[in-house]
């Protein structure tokens, strides 16, 4: 209901960030320092995604630098062909 008084769920938090979920809102506030951003579940789940394919992609280049750096035979991978579902 809207004039229920929030539920708040903290559902995560570490280096000054922190998501906390409120059931009479359905909403999740995303806590950056001092900005709050109110956002749907569903959002917070697209935003988690799109996290997690820059995190694997960064991991792959970063990888990808360190080998091609090294004297020894490296392994080259193409952050292109990365395909996540």
């Amino acid at each position: 209901m809207i004039n229920d008084p929030c539920e708040k769920l903290i559902l995560a938090e570490g280096l000054g960030v922190r998501l906390i979920y409120c059931k009479n809102c359905n909403v999740i506030e995303l806590e950056i320092g001092a900005i709050c951003l109110r956002l749907s579940p569903n959002h917070v789940q697209q935003i988690a995604n799109v996290m997690m394919k820059a995190s694997l992609r960064l991991d792959i280049t970063c990888n990808t630098n360190a080998s091609a750096n090294n004297d020894a035979d490296s392994l080259t991978l193409d952050a292109s062909a990365l395909v996540i579902h």
